[in-house]
Formats: C-alpha cells, structure tokens, sequence
C-alpha cells in the first residue's frame, strides 16, 4: 500500500501583485476560515501555513483575540506554522540576514507552541548551496524546495542534498511544484479523475512508496470540504494499493524515513546550488532589477548586524542599554523587503514605492541606534584631560581585527587651523579632503553626524565644515577610541612617500600597484609585487534589454556600446600622502528605448560619472560610479580584464565561496520544453574572480550583485538594469506567457542617479579567507562622530580606548548581538575558506568570563576555556559558521 499525503497549504505572498496591506485583508478573511474550520472538524488534521510566521503576526494586527485559539492549533500540531518569519530570497541576502530571519521565526512560532522542524522554501528562484547546512543547524528534520532542481539530475524526488562543508540534510522536491493543484473537485468522479492525474505524474518520483500531493496554491483558502472529499474517494483508491490521507510535512518525512529504515536503500546526494529552469522559472534578473532598491537593502543589512548591533552590546557592557526587541523590530522591516517577490522587485509601481519606504523607515531606525551609541559614550568617557580648545571625536572600528584603510571624519569647526592628537597628545597625521563629500542632511543626523546649529552656524559663515580622513590603523579590533581636535595648533607631521603622482602622463602610484588612466577612462595596472600589467581595467558596456522586472532578455536586434576607445573626461580631484581621487565621465549616447522588441532609431545621452580612488599602502582600488540614465530598456556593466583566463568563476557565497561554469552545460533547450533561456547571469555576495590559482583580481561590491564572466576573461559588474514592465509575455529568451502580470512599470526605468560602489583587489596569494575580509572592510565603514555637546569631567572614567573581541585572523565576523532570550551576547563567525581550519585563537576583553559554543537557535552546547583571556576553537569546517554565546562577568 502507498500512502497518498495531501497536504492542506497556502503559499502566502506577503505582497507581490497587490500590497501586504491589501493582502492582509484576505489574509484575516482566509484565516477565519481556517480557524472555523480546525475549530468544528476534527478530521480536517492539519493545515500548513507556509513555513513563515510573519502573516500570522499581520493577522494578530487585527485579530488579536484569536491568539490563544492559534496557540492552541499550533500546540496540538494541527497548524504547521515557522522556522521562517518570511520567505527570503536567498541568493540576494546575506547570510547572516538568512540565519536572523530563522531565528526571529522560530522563537515567534515555538512561542505560539509550536515550530515546524521542516525548512520551506517552496518559491524562491533558484537553491543556494548552503541551504541543507543552514537548516541542519537549525534542527529541522528535511527541506521542502522546487526551483532550480531538475530531473535530470535526480531520479528521486527525496534525495539527501549535501552542502560544501559536508552537511547533508533529508530533501524532498516538489516535483509538480508547491501550486500544482488548487482545490479538489466535489463531484466524486472529478475527484477520482484529478486525483489519479496527480498519482500518475508523481509515482515514479517517490520510490518510497510515500508520495506527496500539494493541496493548495497562492494564497489559497482553506478548502473545508476537502475531508468529504476524501472520504467518499478513499475506498476507490485502496482498491489500487493507496492510501489518501490528510497529512503535513512532518508527517511525510517520518514515513518517509520509516520506509528507508525498512528498505535500507542506498539514498542518492545531490551537491551543490540549484538554478535549472527545467522545471520552473528562475528568473536570473531579478539580482539588478532596480538597482536604487538594492544597494541601500545591502547597505542595512550589513549595518545592522556589523555596525549597530556590536556598537550596542559594546556600551551594554558599561551599562548602557541595549534592547534587542528593538534591533529585531528593524530585522522584521528588512525582511518583509527581503520577502522574495519584495527585494526582486517583481511588483507594480505601488508596491515597489512600499519597499522603498521601509529603506526610509530602516535609514531613520539604524542611524538613530548608531547615534545613541555615541551618545552614551560621551556621557561615560572621561573627557577631564581635555582644555577649552579641545573637542573629542569617537570613532568605532564594528570589525575584530586591525584595519589598514581610511576613516572618514566630518567636522564643524569655528576654527580651520587645527591638529588631531589622541588622549596621549601623541599627533595623528590626517589629510582634508578637497572636495566635501555629501552627506545625509535629514533629522536623523542633527544630533549625531551633524548639528541643527551648526548647520545654521555654516550658512551664516560663523562656522565652516571641514571633512578629514586618517589611517585607520590607530583603532583597536572591535572597540572604540576617542581622539580629540586640538584648535589653535598646526599639524606638524608629514604624510609618507608611499603615493606618487605623475599628473601630466595620469599615473599615479603606492607601494603595491601603479595605475595609468588611458584618454578612454580605461586603467592599466602595474601589480608591482608580482610585476603584471592589467590591461582595460574599468570600461562600461551598455545594452538593450527587451525584459521586464524578472528576466533580462536581449532585444531582436541589439546594438551593444562600449567606453573603449572613446574619449572620457578625466580630472584630478584629490591628490595628498593619504589618498588620490579621479574622476572619470563617460558620455554613452543610445537607443532611447525599445519597441517592439527592437531599439529604436531615436538616441538619447546617459553620463556614467566614476571616481577612482587609490589609497596608500593598499591593494585596492576603490570605485564609486554614478549613473545619470535617461535611457530606457537598457543594461549598463562594468567590465575588468583579468591577464588570466579560466572556463569558471568564483564568487562569494554565504559561507564561502562557489564555482560556476561561464557558460552552462547540459541545459534543457526552450523547443525541448525548458520555462526560460538559461543564461550565465550569477548572484554574488561580496566579492568575484575567476577561477585559477594564479595571481588575484577580485572585483569586490558593496551593492551591486550580479555578474557574467565575457571570453572567459573579462568580468561584468551589472550597474543598472532599466525595464518598464512588472511582465512581459514573448521574450527573446523567455517565450510564451508573461511572468507576474502585464502591467506597466515605469519607475522600474531608473530615469534618474544611481550609484554603486565597488572595488578591484590585487594579490599575489590566493586566500579566499582574505578575499572575503576586504570585501567586509569595503561594506563596513569605521563610524566616527565629532562631539561638541559635552562636558569637560570624569564622568563615569570610561577609559578613551576599549577592545572587546580579536579574532583569529584566518576567520571572518558575521554578527555580534544579544541572545534572543538571556543576558548572554551571541558572537557569529565564519570560515570561508575551502579547508577546515584548526587551533583557532580568541581574544576577549576580561569583561567576559564564559564562552560556549551554542547552537543557531541560542542553546548552549560546549564550554570554552578561557586562558590569559584566550579561547581556543579545536576547528570550524570549510564554508561554514559557529554561533558562540559570551557570559559578561
């Protein structure tokens, strides 16, 4: 006998097609229903409310005195409801911000009663590789997916996916995708009939006699008759060996486990992410889909957990208060944009205007956070040695180790002839930047960064802003340290020789690299310590782009532009021992916009305006390009030619790294029936190269996230990627029926400025460990803050230095916070090497006297020793995290 599962579900879009608000409103009418139901039939035994909780806090919004009923279905396991508090994407969030969303969803749903021990990830576009390992340290049991697999790959629909570092974790894959069947027919022979279809197609998937049936779609109600239904087609279906039954993942998997105990089959492992669209859609343009969106979307996630959260649990440890109800209400906020229909920003206009409000709403929440920071130092540090022409400035370095890059600092100052001591009247060289950079102006920075008198005290001339950069080498691994400006003293150190500049010929120079500026904005670089040169570093290339919100899709016919051999405009903006900045403009004049699948004859000019900055004892050059597009229906790339070639990439994943092929084999042709074109358009965390074992080029990001290696040689950043339509049907590469719905997006178009930053690494060694901590020290800046509302006293002694945490160099930090529930502090590191590394060295603060490795959900499970304030970790596996919990004494 094989058992039938039907599972009664939903897939809840939180908004997508229309708003969460308007889907909550059918939300709160579905899951009265749903209530009613489990409430009055008994035999109706579960309902899965698709692996996220977020949806039952939007119904509580307005419901809330159905809360405890809801406990007690989720207690009695009939409502299946977490680990998730909403359905990422998964390739275009960090994985941090992955970890934090199940958590958060786990602790919601086991505090309702209950916790579903089965990942869920039923429609995002395409499987990350880590996906078994992160589940696996969550304690769920199985993973439910269906994007990106095929079944070509696996002849079972159940299969063990194994992760890089090792992990393997029980998979099941809808074969008919989570949607495939709404509602069962009331008539008893249409059922049959359905029924037997839905047998048919999955039998030979399931070898474990097990097979599953999906009963629901998007945003489907509860079908309250289903038990009828079943009753009346049961004994039908005995007849021919099977057993229908209302059932739940959980449920399935524990058959499923049974009958492989009995069987002892040999279970086949699928290695590996998944982005086949075999099977299902996978869109591969969603990750540059408004860009605007997606730059300050990886900007607060990296504030929030390597900037805010360690500057709070940093204070908290001197008394300053730090709520971590409050940080999670701002994870709660990023993720309904990371919500996988939110952050692909495959939606209308009005909905894609709600993303954009949250990123207003974290902008004002994290930035307030940081300032408190600040301002709790101020009131605690000794500020006594100071005299009436001296004012401090507090700077914070969020990242445990020493750092070798600049400090930005903005100050007001009544007085511009000034130096920079720290506590110790010991100088510190610095450097005024010539060019004031612009910076936020809105209420959230009165009181920190900036001052609402001062502000008024500039416009009326009384007192002049000046912005000043320093090495940030003076500052201790994860801590602060407060300098101070000294008026009414010339500084009296010069800056050192590393930087040469040859303005006449544009070449310029430091220790490590030597860079000329061609006349068309192209770079060649000399990497002195292996004696490379690097010809066409930095050109743009611009493209039609016949898609809409999901797909690039080349137009019919295409014109495709280049910057090489053009004519840019280049100035010289800073030149000083710290830092020289260029700039460079690009004048790119395109077809205006595409028609009828073709561009148009119509040109219009877009301005591609880019600073070049190299620092002083750096392998890096930094980037900062700002688009001013009036163009539609277009990509803009930036391209960097390695010496080197290689038939792979290698790119940053959320652990580690993974190795993709630049041009896809053994794909499903579109007239052998595949959804959509495969194309060799990849997602990336912070950093890509390709992949050999010879010197390394990387191209480091601190927003943009898709790439396509060209020639085996050349890697393309995308920039921009410009549409004006939420769907599309009959594209080039996508043929037949629209994704989403045809209607119009405009503002999809970016018909405005839109900046991006990102960098080029140089290295003679080839350690991914390093890699990935420049691409951290490039997304997360050292925030400082001139303080002149103050008192000059002890205070509460607050030393002008303090360091909590040094990590072993070969690791990298994802987060430091506090425990969801206790007073310890979670620190998470990771290991994005590709070998285990082994005898790991922690430094600590004697401010903390226990350490425990804990589990992702915050449970204790070994304690650490602490020896002459060292930790020592036997080993962290390749491509993987360990999540410890510190104890303040």
């Amino acid at each position: 006998m094989k058992n039938v599962h039907y599972i009664p579900h939903t897939h809840w879009d939180r908004e997508w097609y229309r708003s969460s608000e308007a889907f909550r409103i059918r939300l709160v009418y579905s899951f009265d229903m749903l209530l009613d139901i489990l409430d009055k039939n008994p035999e109706y035994k579960y309902f899965t409310f698709d692996g996220q909780t977020a949806a039952i806090e939007d119904y509580l919004s307005i419901r809330p005195e159905n809360k405890e009923k809801i406990s007690k279905h989720i207690l009695d396991k009939r409502l299946y409801i977490g680990p998730w508090f909403i359905q990422p994407d998964l390739f275009l969030v960090s994985g941090e911000s992955i970890l934090r969303n199940l958590v958060i969803g786990s602790n919601i749903a086991s505090d309702l009663g209950n916790c579903m021990e089965i990942g869920w990830v039923p429609d995002a576009f395409g499987q990350i590789q880590s996906t078994p390992q992160i589940f696996k340290e969550l304690g769920m049991k199985a993973v439910f997916a269906w994007r990106g697999f095929n079944y070509r790959k696996t002849k079972d629909s159940v299969f063990l996916w194994e992760a890089p570092n090792g992990d393997k974790l029980l998979t099941v894959h809808f074969p008919l995708g989570y949607g495939h069947y709404r509602y069962l027919p009331t008539n008893k022979k249409d059922a049959i009939k359905d029924i037997q279809n839905v047998i048919d197609s999955v039998e030979n998937r399931f070898i474990d006699n097990q097979l599953l049936f999906m009963g629901g779609s998007d945003h489907a109600r509860p079908q309250g008759d289903i038990t009828n239904i079943l009753n009346e087609v049961c004994e039908e279906f005995e007849k021919s060996g099977y057993n229908l039954k209302i059932s739940n993942p959980e449920e399935f998997v524990e058959d499923v486990l049974k009958e492989q105990l009995k069987s002892n089959r040999e279970v086949e492992v699928y290695k590996g992410e998944a982005r086949s669209a075999d099977l299902g859609r996978i869109h591969a343009g969603i990750s540059s889909t408004r860009m605007d969106i997606k730059n300050p979307m990886k900007d607060y996630e990296t504030k929030l957990p390597l900037i805010a959260e360690p500057m709070s649990v940093i204070n908290s440890l001197f008394g300053g208060s730090y709520s971590q109800s409050i940080s999670n209400f701002f994870w709660k906020i990023l993720f309904k944009n990371q919500f996988h229909d939110s952050i692909y920003s495959s939606s209308p206009e009005s909905i894609n205007n709600s993303v954009e409000n949250r990123l207003l709403s974290l902008r004002h929440g994290i930035n307030e956070m940081i300032w408190l920071n600040f301002r709790f130092l101020r009131d605690k540090i000794n500020f006594s040695s100071l005299n009436e022409n001296e004012q401090p400035i507090v700077l914070f370095n969020t990242l445990p180790y020493k750092r070798d890059d600049l400090v930005f600092i903005n100050l007001y100052v009544k007085d511009d002839n000034f130096t920079i001591k720290d506590f110790d009247d010991n100088e510190i060289y610095f450097v005024k930047v010539d060019n004031l950079e612009n910076i936020n102006n809105e209420i959230e920075y009165y009181n920190g960064l900036l001052n609402l008198n001062d502000i008024a005290e500039v416009s009326e001339g009384t007192m002049k802003q000046v912005q000043i950069k320093i090495k940030a080498d003076i500052l201790p691994p994860m801590g602060y340290k407060a300098i101070k400006v000294c008026y009414g003293e010339s500084p009296k150190l010069s800056g050192n020789i590393d930087l040469l500049l040859d303005k006449e010929n544009r070449m310029f120079e430091n220790r490590y690299l030597k860079l000329n500026i061609k006349d068309d904005g192209t770079l060649t670089v000399l990497n002195k310590e292996s004696n490379l040169t690097y010809e066409n570093i930095l050109y743009f290339e611009e493209k039609g782009d016949d898609g809409d919100e999901y797909n690039y899709s080349p137009p019919v016919k295409d014109l495709v532009i280049t910057t090489k051999n053009t004519n840019a405009d280049i100035k010289l903006i800073e030149s000083n021992p710290l830092f020289i900045k260029y700039e460079i403009i690009h004048k790119i004049d395109a077809p205006f916009e595409c028609i009828n699948h073709e561009r148009c004859e119509k040109i219009e000019t877009s301005y591609i305006a880019t600073e070049v900055v190299l620092k002083s004892d750096s392998k890096r050059i930094d980037f900062k390009t700002t688009i001013i597009n009036n163009n539609k229906d277009h990509i803009i790339r930036v391209v960097f030619d390695d010496v080197y070639e290689s038939k792979q990439s290698l790119s940053e994943d959320h652990f580690g790294s993974v190795i993709r092929d630049n041009e896809i084999k053994d794909i499903k042709k579109l007239e052998d029936g595949a959804t959509e074109l495969e194309l060799p358009i990849y997602p990336m965390q912070g950093y890509v190269k390709l992949n050999h074992d010879k010197e390394v080029l990387a191209v480091l990001s601190k927003g943009p996230s898709e790439y396509e290696i060209y020639n085996d040689k050349s890697i393309a950043i995308t920039l921009i990627r410009c549409v004006g339509k939420f769907g599309k049907a009959d594209l080039k590469i996508r043929p037949g029926r629209a994704s989403g719905y045809r209607l119009d997006a405009s503002s999809s178009q970016l018909l405005k400025e839109v900046t991006s930053t990102y960098s080029i690494y140089f290295d003679n060694n080839i350690s991914l460990g390093d890699i990935s901590k420049e691409a951290n020290k490039l997304k997360v800046d050292v925030i400082s803050r001139h303080l002149k509302d103050f008192t000059r006293d002890i205070n509460d002694n607050l030393k002008d230095e303090f360091s909590l945490i040094e990590l072993d160099n070969r690791l990298e930090i994802m987060a430091l916070k506090k425990c969801e529930k206790s007073d310890y502090f979670i620190l998470r590191i990771k290991n994005s090497n590709d070998f285990d590394i082994k005898n790991i060295n922690l430094k600590i603060n004697a401010l903390i006297n226990e350490v425990y490795v804990s589990s992702l959900r915050e449970e204790k499970i070994d304690k650490l020793d602490i020896n002459e304030g060292k930790v020592t970790i036997n080993k962290i596996k390749k491509n993987s995290f360990l999540t410890l919990m510190l104890k303040q004494v």
